[in-house]
């Protein structure tokens, strides 16, 4: 394929930090709302797990090397998880507001890194400019048909969200305006893909190397694209191909695909093995995997997803294969093992389309641009009309939310001074005990351990939560209440707003809580053993 030029990577980089800007700015207008009774929180879409990279982030800041469960009040010993967050909370510091604001730093950073990255990966396939930059701009904000479902009134049909509207991996955009640690495992997947594409193996495996320190599943659906292409390979007859490494044609022997693979693979397998064995040898752990339950949506989600860019992919494909058969068997055999991953017995089955938009988008694009050629003009816009306006939807909504002074996106100040002297007074991983919501932002503000808070990452949360909600019930037991401190190693209970909605109990009445605090409506009390 063609070689990028200086002139064509500064527009590719406009065009990233364009694309960044727009992402950014419903979030400088949280940041604008805040006023003295409500703060913002940093986060507009998924805040439940935007505060649980806070508090990743929290435990860098304190020291921490190994990663520990802050919504779990059992015992732990640490694991290497969650490396990016804990690395960038170093970087950050203890203050939340600078922890906020590196979280979105990294977000721009790598979110532009992406988008060059992405502009490499596409200029392997694509060989004129004005295909690459009709790719990227596919990339970086075109969804599927999803909107169309919402604006019929089938926003949750089969009982699930349109994909386009939840899934970072399925589509960059939601990367680009949410999370830093997939833009900068999306980054490392792609290199590792084309160094194997390139014939480096070495390369290739500590690209992925790379990517196990974020995101070791990823490396299994790279795996799995290279495992496709090797099989593949072996059945096409020995030909000059142009190597994508060399520029020039050259006989390509099968063995030196499997030999590629099995370098990278071999490379790249340490953190994936180590975070396979802490998932089966830790029991909290392995409960935390069991609850992190991510199906894949029903087919015809996908459909609606990815229908858009189908039949031009179709005709695009039948354009690289007549071109370059090796690249073309490549992103066939991305395309065939994509179902087999998004649909594998595994609970985080839909996080294994990463990526796959590239390639679709690569062969949409050769489809239209060379096989509709004649028709390009009346078919581009329509495009690009039909593939906008989910991203535009999650835009405006996100402006919508900043501008909205209510929980979850901000955080009330009263809710926020309890938290501060939490931090003051109390010592770093003492549990606390509170409402579910409560409990989500409390590691995100403060050193200390949330009984409850967060779905995944709070083990046994399905006989945790209901003893919590009888807790702060007046018709609940002395006995129930003793039985939930003591089990849960619980030193402060916390009392406000969330709490009283559970139930009518007055902690001033119960001799084994004192009072300590109060700002507003939040009372915090001491649990005394």
């Amino acid at each position: 394929m063609g070689k990028i030029t200086r002139r064509e990577g500064l527009w590719a980089a406009g065009f990233a930090a364009v694309v960044m800007a727009l992402t950014s700015a419903p979030y400088l207008v949280g940041f604008a709302s805040q006023t003295g009774t409500w703060r913002f929180s940093g986060f507009l879409i998924a805040v439940e797990d935007g505060n649980s990279y806070i508090a990743k982030m929290a435990q860098g800041a304190r020291g921490a090397w190994l990663f520990t469960l802050p919504y779990s009040s059992e015992p732990q010993r640490g694991v290497l998880i969650y490396s990016f967050y804990l690395l960038l909370g170093k970087l950050a510091g203890p203050d939340h507001d600078a922890q906020a604001a590196a979280y979105h730093l990294a977000r721009i950073v790598f979110g532009f890194t992406l988008l060059l990255v992405s502009y490499l990966f596409l200029s392997e396939f694509l060989p004129h400019v004005r295909q690459r930059r009709l790719a990227l701009g596919l990339v970086a904000l075109g969804g599927g048909l999803g909107w169309l479902l919402v604006l019929v009134g089938q926003g949750n049909l089969f009982n699930s969200l349109p994909v386009d509207f939840y899934s970072p991996e399925a589509y960059t955009f939601l990367i680009l305006y949410t999370l830093p640690h997939l833009a900068a495992a999306r980054c490392f997947f792609l290199l590792g893909l084309l160094a194997y594409l390139r014939g480096r193996g070495v390369l290739a495996g500590l690209a992925l190397l790379g990517l196990g320190f974020i995101q070791p599943l990823f490396v299994l659906v790279a795996w799995a694209v290279m495992a496709a292409h090797t099989a593949m390979a072996q059945r096409m007859p020995l030909r000059r191909h142009v190597l994508p490494s060399t520029r020039h044609a050259s006989p390509i022997p099968h063995r030196a695909w499997l030999s590629t693979f099995l370098l990278g693979v071999s490379l790249s397998s340490p953190l994936v093995l180590y975070t396979i064995y802490v998932f089966f040898a830790d029991p909290l752990v392995r409960q935390w995997g069991a609850q992190n339950i991510l199906p894949s949506s029903h087919p015809l989600h996908y459909l609606f997803g990815y229908g858009v860019w189908l039949l031009p992919a179709i005709l695009g494909w039948r354009v690289l294969a007549r071109r370059h058969p090796s690249l073309a068997h490549f992103v066939g055999g991305w395309a065939l093992a994509v179902p087999f991953l998004i649909y594998a017995p595994v609970s985080t089955q839909r996080r294994l389309v990463e990526g796959f938009q590239l390639p679709l988008v690569t062969l949409a694009v050769l489809g239209l641009t060379v096989s509709l050629r004649r028709f390009r003009r009346w078919m581009l816009l329509p495009v690009f009309v039909l593939a906008l306006p989910t991203s535009a939807m999650l835009w405006v909504g996100g402006l919508g939310a900043a501008r909205q002074l209510a929980e979850p996106v901000f955080h009330p100040a009263d809710k926020l001074a309890a938290f501060a002297w939490l931090a003051d007074h109390a010592q770093p991983g003492q549990v606390v005990l509170s409402s579910f919501t409560t409990g989500n932002a409390l590691p995100a503000y403060t050193p200390l351990v949330a009984y409850i808070g967060h779905g995944p990452e709070t083990v046994f949360l399905a006989a945790k939560e209901p003893r919590v909600a009888a807790f702060y019930q007046s018709a609940t037991s002395e006995s129930e209440r003793r039985a939930l401190l003591a089990d849960g190693r619980i030193a402060y209970v916390i009392f406000g707003p969330p709490e009283r909605a559970l139930g009518d109990f007055n902690p001033e009445a119960a001799d084994y809580l004192r009072w300590q605090f109060s700002a507003g409506d939040y009372s915090i009390y001491t649990a005394i053993p």
